[in-house]
């Protein structure tokens, strides 16, 4: 049977923690989560909340003049994020983005494919990732060991970070459910806090009916100077579905395979 949700989601997120989500009372978080352990889906999503930036220069091209790595050179403007990721359990495929170029992964069995995509009118441009070959990329080994480390991947660092905290991997700190309710709109919510260490961490999930429509999160921590310091995201997930996207687990039509094997 496929479910499908739809999800606008609002994430907290500091790279140097890593939490984990006591589900133990969450019968609506836990159809995510069996959809996430099952390693069968379908999620595509806007972060509308762009990292920190370096400068104010809101305008900045990632091609340019600007002084800085191309890799650093979103940290400049005030672009939304988008990606997609899908699995069938065995193979997957990852693909984030600002609407100028996406980075993309596609694992197929034991072989990694990076590539570059540049929309176009047509038929985006693709070039092998970190090199100028057009339309042709080669596997490279797959990281077992760092997958079962850091976790999962799903594209954007935020929404990484959030499904990972509903799957309970790698926890420094742990969420726990603080309370719930309905609201007015015709919404019910349920509350989940993190504090540890000068770091506290709050999240509410929105539901109408059992289907969650957004996340609200806060972080917040004392830095070496003893001032507090926070962070929010906000991400709206497009689609949530417990089926793969079979089309996007190959590669894509018109890029060539030059691995050799």
């Amino acid at each position: 049977m496929k479910l499908h949700y739809k999800v606008i989601a609002a994430i907290g997120a500091i790279s140097v923690f890593s939490c984990v989500l006591s589900v133990s009372e969450a019968a609506k978080i836990d159809a995510y989560k069996n959809i996430l352990l099952s390693k069968s889906y379908t999620i595509k999503y806007d972060n509308i909340t762009p990292p920190r930036r370096l400068t104010n220069r809101d305008k900045t091209p990632l091609f340019g003049n600007s002084g800085m790595a191309v890799d650093k050179n979103d940290y400049l403007t005030n672009r939304q994020r988008s990606g997609v990721v899908t699995s069938d359990g065995q193979n997957r495929y990852e693909e984030v983005g600002d609407g100028t170029f996406s980075q993309c992964r596609l694992i197929k069995g034991n072989e990694v494919f990076n590539f570059t995509k540049y929309p176009q009118k047509n038929n985006p441009k693709i070039f092998e990732y970190m090199g100028n070959k057009k339309n042709k990329v080669a596997a490279v080994k797959r990281n077992y060991l760092a997958e079962a480390v850091e976790g999962e991947s799903y594209g954007d660092t935020d929404v990484t970070r959030i499904l990972n905290i509903m799957l309970s991997k790698n926890a420094n700190a742990t969420y726990f459910y603080a309370g719930g309710g309905a609201l007015p709109n015709g919404l019910s919510y349920e509350d989940y806090k993190s504090s540890a260490g000068g770091f506290t961490g709050v999240i509410r999930y929105y539901f109408n009916g059992n289907d969650l429509v957004k996340i609200a999160a806060a972080e917040f921590y004392k830095n070496n100077s003893g001032n507090l310091e926070g962070t929010k995201h906000i991400i709206k997930i497009k689609e949530f579905v417990s089926e793969p996207d079979q089309q996007l687990l190959k590669l894509p039509e018109g890029l060539s395979d030059t691995t050799k094997r």
